[in-house]
């Protein structure tokens, strides 16, 4: 296993060099005769790979009677489960691009995606059905696929065909036209093609999609497996929701090897008591969350020695972890587990990694990110472009290579969009060139993470100036790491009362995800401005420290 650490550059060469001509498809490769007996999924709902595959085969099949083409797009909003699998499986086997919605998203942003990407199929769960009703959906949606029974007398979206799970996959043919070939490769297929749109928070307060390839995927899941010693007999966690580009490493490596996977329902994400037993019943093997998950399960002191003597790996990204408690993690863990931070936006998918080593805990400075992966280029620039280079360089982190995605859905002409193109992404990020590799050091703009989840600002600040009460709002992080909070500023309209906490706190989770809801709300005469007439964020800032 690969052990060293590159500072900034480029990384070696894939361990399976790529010919020309089409690459790999990333989704479930068919199984062998051997493997179909193998379990795919552990958890609440045991799953074979056969029956794993059957099941993808039969919606790509009803997709194909839809009249599916490559490229088209199938959405998926419902509770983490198994189904959710097999509908992200069936819409790669099918060659279409999937777009995941975590089940706790309002409805209102769900239309707002769904309307934006413009699928063919809408894939969705009982309880989200009604949730529908009354909801503008795009002419391209040929049917809703519900998972469950559907109540005759069921609120459902008008105008659209709503058809049960089991109604769809009878509805098409079984056929082997479409999904990858029996060592997960198909040769007629293009690797830039789309696997995936993941729609992130926007800066003018309206999702955007980021644009997944099968090419994208394809390096990263073969980075994995040149650094990572796993296979049939592992078992990886899926603890991230799965439009969180987490998972893909969860899912696609493990189906990549042939090893199980445990999905970690909603309702057990931040039950530490739960996790643990997850942990110690399926044996899992490789962890893979944010930082402030392994902090919370660290603190609650379920990670016993009978939970975590099955741990081999032990990785994490979405946010900065502090030693200190990276530290406390660590004596928890078996001496043989191997610890990894991973550092990517999800333009990048994972760019770069760095091996946690015993002189990593000796201080509390920051734990570096590392250096490239296979496929990745890195450099670093100040504010005019000019590389720097050099131990102590400190500047934006450009990346560039075949794990940069081909950027945002429907976005051409962004002035990112160029960029994309000639497959570079300038990330916002601020990095330092250290002896172990860069350390992150902040960000450019005013994109945040809060639990290891990406938060544009100003979507906070559009979702609350939505009720009618509020004048104008700041939107702004107290606190780091694990006790990073976001805090909401705000004024009010003239002869305006003073809303709610509770009311307002309601009304912004009506229009964005729970971990973009602000913790703390306070209503102030005026936003300060500084000397461009903008809002001062710095004396906000300062005022909340005080506070």
């Amino acid at each position: 296993m690969a052990t060293s650490v590159h500072a900034v550059g480029t990384a070696p060469a894939p361990p399976v060099p790529r010919e020309d001509g089409p690459g790999p498809l990333i989704g479930l490769p068919r199984p062998s005769a051997a493997q179909a007996s193998r379990l795919a999924l552990v958890g609440s709902v045991p799953m074979t790979y056969g029956e794993l595959s059957d099941r993808a085969d039969a919606i790509a099949a009803g997709l194909a009677a839809l009249g599916a083409r490559p490229g088209d797009r199938v959405a998926v909003w419902m509770d983490k489960q198994h189904h959710y699998v097999e509908a992200v499986l069936g819409a790669l086997r099918a060659r279409c691009a999937y777009v995941p919605l975590d089940g706790g998203q309002p409805v209102g942003r769900v239309a707002t995606i769904v309307g934006d990407a413009e699928p063919l199929v809408l894939f969705t769960d009982v309880r989200h059905l009604p949730a529908l009703a009354g909801t503008a959906l795009p002419a391209s949606l040929k049917g809703v696929v519900v998972v469950g029974e559907v109540p005759a007398d069921a609120r459902r979206p008008a105008g659209t065909p709503v058809r049960t799970l089991a109604e769809f996959t009878a509805s098409g043919a079984p056929s082997a036209a479409s999904g990858t070939a029996g060592d997960g490769v198909d040769e007629g297929a293009d690797d830039g093609a789309l696997a995936a749109i993941l729609y992130t928070s926007g800066s003018t307060g309206v999702p955007k999609g980021v644009k997944i390839s099968h090419r994208n995927l394809a390096n990263f899941i073969g980075w994995v497996r040149g650094e990572l010693d796993v296979g049939p007999d592992d078992v990886f966690a899926n603890h991230a929701s799965f439009n969180f580009d987490l998972s893909t490493f969860d899912l696609f490596t493990a189906f990549s090897v042939g090893a199980a996977v445990w999905i970690v329902e909603d309702a057990q994400a931040r039950d530490v008591t739960a996790l643990a037993e997850g942990i110690h019943e399926h044996g899992v093997t490789v962890w893979y969350s944010v930082p402030s998950i392994l902090t919370l399960l660290t603190r609650a002191g379920v990670l016993t020695d009978e939970v975590c003597r099955s741990l081999r790996y032990v990785l994490f990204a979405g946010e900065p972890f502090p030693v200190p408690h990276l530290r406390l993690l660590t004596e928890r863990l078996p001496e043989q587990t191997t610890l990894y931070n991973l550092y990517g936006p999800t333009e990048t998918n994972v760019c770069t990694y760095h091996r946690v080593r015993p002189q990593d805990l000796a201080d509390d400075g920051p734990l570096p990110i590392g250096g490239p992966i296979t496929g990745a280029r890195l450099k670093v620039v100040d504010e005019d472009g000019t590389e720097l280079t050099g131990p102590g360089a400190r500047g934006e982190l450009v990346v560039e290579g075949d794990c940069v995605t081909p950027g945002y859905w429907r976005r051409e002409f962004e002035p990112m969009a160029e960029q994309h193109r000639a497959g570079r992404h300038p990330t916002g990020d601020l990095v330092a060139v250290e002896e172990a590799g860069l350390v992150y050091r902040g960000r450019k703009d005013r994109m945040v993470k809060i639990n290891g989840y990406r938060v544009e600002l100003g979507e906070v600040e559009a979702a609350a100036l939505r009720h009618p009460d509020l004048a104008d709002t700041a939107a702004l992080v107290a606190g780091e790491g694990s006790k990073a909070r976001l805090v909401l500023f705000y004024t009010l309209r003239p002869g305006a009362k003073r809303p709610n906490t509770v009311a307002l706190k309601r009304h912004c989770a009506g229009h964005v995800p729970h971990y973009m809801v602000p913790q703390t709300m306070t209503c102030v005469p005026e936003l300060p401005r500084n000397a461009n007439g903008k809002t001062d964020y710095r004396r906000l800032a300062e005022r909340e420290d005080r506070a």
